[in-house]
């Protein structure tokens, strides 16, 4: 994205983004200001650290001190990870400013790539198990069901499965081997569910 401040005015309030920024900047020159945590966030400052989700607008008087307040010149660049809080005015009353900003690593967690594995090695192996397509025990949605027990059992049982999978997976890169197709899952030698939810991180990241 490209952004132009005119002389004297500030673009956006303080916020933080949910990727990681670098900032060039083209012409004229930008103050910013770096910022940690905010007092209007509902968790403690050392839990604000790489939000998964931007911030809305946050309040100027808000804001922790600032641990970095840089001033940029036309080849200038600015890096900053995702969670930072920061604005910029542009503090010239007579020249615009003008940057551009590159955003990356946009969920690109490692919570967002366990979720996405066990996406894909749940749906290949509903395909070859009948025990995962069907309807959960009678009550069970109930408060103090006595299936409740058998539920979190069968939970366990499968998510292990799954782990086991991820597991030889892991040792099959280890030793050399080339991912298996995802389609292998139902047997033995069981599929390469991480290698497919990085590819499909990767996709969206690219896509998005």
């Amino acid at each position: 994205n490209a952004y132009i401040t005119p002389p004297g005015t500030q673009g956006l309030a303080p916020h933080w983004d949910d990727v990681e920024v670098f900032v060039l900047q083209l012409g004229g020159e930008k103050a910013w200001s770096l910022h940690k945590s905010s007092s209007t966030i509902l968790v403690p400052p050392e839990a604000q650290s790489l939000p998964r989700y931007s911030s809305g607008d946050l309040p100027l008087q808000s804001l922790s001190p600032a641990f970095l307040k840089p001033c940029l010149a036309p080849g200038d660049l600015l890096y900053f990870p995702r969670g930072t809080i920061h604005h910029a005015p542009n503090q010239n009353p007579d020249k615009p400013s003008v940057h551009l900003t590159i955003s990356t690593f946009q969920r690109q967690s490692l919570f967002d790539l366990l979720s996405k594995t066990f996406e894909e090695g749940m749906a290949e192996l509903w395909e070859g198990d009948e025990e995962l397509r069907r309807s959960l025990p009678w009550g069970a949605l109930s408060p103090n069901s006595q299936a409740y027990a058998g539920v979190c059992a069968s939970l366990s049982g499968q998510l292990r499965r799954l782990a086991d999978r991820v597991a030889a997976e892991a040792a099959r890169a280890a030793s050399g081997s080339a991912p298996s197709s995802a389609g292998a899952a139902a047997g033995d030698g069981g599929g390469s569910f991480a290698a497919s939810a990085l590819a499909e991180i990767n996709s969206d990241f690219v896509r998005n």
